[in-house]
């Protein structure tokens, strides 16, 4: 930690400085247990170290303890030369889905939708594959992602595409389940269901979400348009996000996916998330949504695996505490809130770097998160590991290896003075082989991540050149033995 101390200045006043609370206006008077603020130091010097061994730019934290936001503050830097403070705004991801149930949850108890109710009674367009299956889908199952959407549900392309252009994509999707029978989690499902928040409440998504909860929350920071959110002169400015390369974050400010607002584009700080936990905390009744509409959203109904998912929220048990909890992971953001609802104690973090690719990295941001919400109930925070630095390493050198030995084999190819059955036979199978990896490596492998080309190539460049440079060497070596062949 010292070191990075020294070459973070900016780092070193933010951990010298006691946490500030953050007043909640429209909230009755905080009720934080004492001995939160105890933990503090702890917390920080964990999040320094996370920090420095997963090279992490930026990082904000939010605690929430009852009815207000008791600590909010930012570390590192936001990619722009500028510190990230608790109102520096961060893509949500998959954060956004817990919005958007609650828009669907405000215009249930305003009578103007049914939880159970067909979703084509609010989108008679809406299908699947399936034209049964496409009538039985209700709300409920899109948002306890029970549908039988797949998660790799095909998404809508072009330029201008909207978020009726993402629900009309999926009319020829295969459901993988009968509807209401497993959770299966697939984005798609709260992109119907902001469709749907579109149609019953008369506007955009954007517009329903910036009136209906970012306004009366007062989440100034929150923004639905990226346009806004990177106006510089705005406290609550977006950070750029980062990308993992070979484990180093380089700067990708990617597109914004305005088509994907309700489940994975949200924008929004650490202070503003802070506001939204504690609406979702609170034992009474609000304009917002009642208690017992929020009780709803938090409890699952869908079991899957360690957890059973609820509207938007995950339900289950983080340090052998009930925990309700969502993460939100896009290639150049990732976060994580955490609630323990019995305690009335929540935190949100949120972090400017990731990877469009799942492993190797821990989404440390998860693990932050679930870490910092259990030193509040008393759990010392782990010493983070040097695993990132290990992982990233290794697969590097590994990816060198593969390079060096397909360069190995094509340098052999070209010097090769082989004849005779055996050396024939041999070079029809080498010439199948090949040109079997490298459609795999065209088609089947993005496929089977669930990422396009395009995807590969801004959210994981050193995966997508690997994958590029190794094919190459394939097609050359292919070439020079049909070359031979002839």
């Amino acid at each position: 930690m010292p070191s990075l101390l020294r070459n973070s200045p900016r780092l070193a006043r933010h951990l010298a400085l006691a946490a500030l609370p953050v007043t909640l206006p429209a909230q009755p008077a905080p009720t934080a247990a004492p001995n939160i603020r105890a933990y503090l130091p702890a917390i920080e010097h964990y999040i320094a170290q996370q920090m420095q061994r997963n090279r992490m730019p930026g990082v904000a934290v939010a605690i929430v303890s009852h009815d207000s936001v008791i600590y909010a503050r930012g570390f590192g830097t936001d990619g722009f030369g500028a510190s990230v403070t608790e109102r520096t705004g961060f893509v949500l991801g998959s954060m956004s889905k817990s919005v958007t149930a609650l828009a669907v949850m405000q215009l249930a108890e305003r009578n103007l939708l049914e939880l159970d109710a067909p979703a084509q009674r609010y989108l008679p367009w809406f299908r699947v594959a399936d034209a049964g299956a496409s009538a039985r889908i209700t709300v409920r199952q899109l948002l306890h992602h029970t549908s039988g959407i797949p998660t790799n549900a095909p998404r809508a392309i072009g330029a201008s595409r909207t978020l009726t252009d993402q629900v009309r994509a999926l009319a020829h999707v295969t459901l993988n389940n009968a509807p209401g029978v497993v959770h299966e989690y697939a984005s798609p499902n709260y992109l119907v269901l902001g469709a749907i928040v579109e149609v019953v409440s008369g506007r955009s998504y954007a517009s329903y979400v910036q009136a209906s909860i970012f306004s009366p929350l007062e989440m100034r920071d929150s923004h639905v348009e990226q346009t806004v959110a990177h106006d510089r002169a705005h406290p609550g400015r977006l950070s750029s996000g980062h990308v993992y390369v070979f484990g180093f974050p380089v700067v990708r400010t990617l597109p914004h996916e305005g088509d994907r607002l309700p489940t994975a584009a949200l924008i929004s700080s650490a202070a503003d998330m802070g506001r939204f936990l504690v609406a979702q905390l609170r034992t009474d009744s609000s304009a917002l949504l009642s208690a017992a509409g929020f009780a709803q959203m938090h409890a699952g109904g869908a079991p899957s695996n360690g957890f059973s998912y609820a509207f938007g929220w995950r339900d289950g048990t983080i340090a052998s505490e009930h925990a309700v909890h969502h993460g939100g992971i896009v290639p150049n953001f990732r976060g994580k809130m955490v609630m323990f609802p019995e305690r009335r104690l929540g935190v949100v973090v949120l972090t400017n770097v990731s990877s469009a690719i799942p492993w190797p990295i821990a989404p440390t941001s998860h693990v932050m998160a679930d870490d910092i919400a259990a030193a509040l109930i008393g759990v010392t925070p782990p010493e983070p590991s040097d695993t990132h630095r290990w992982l990233f390493g290794a697969i590097g050198t590994a990816m060198l290896l593969v390079i060096l030995n397909q360069l190995r084999g094509l340098l052999k190819v070209v010097r090769g003075r082989s004849s005779g059955v055996r050396a024939s036979r041999a070079g029809i199978i080498s010439i199948v082989l090949d040109i079997a990896f490298v459609a795999a490596v065209a088609f089947v492998i993005p496929r089977v991540a669930g990422l396009s080309w395009t995807a590969l190539l801004l959210g994981a460049p050193d995966v997508a050149w690997w994958l590029i440079i190794v094919a190459t060497l394939s097609l050359a070596s292919v070439a020079v033995r049909l070359v031979r062949r002839v």
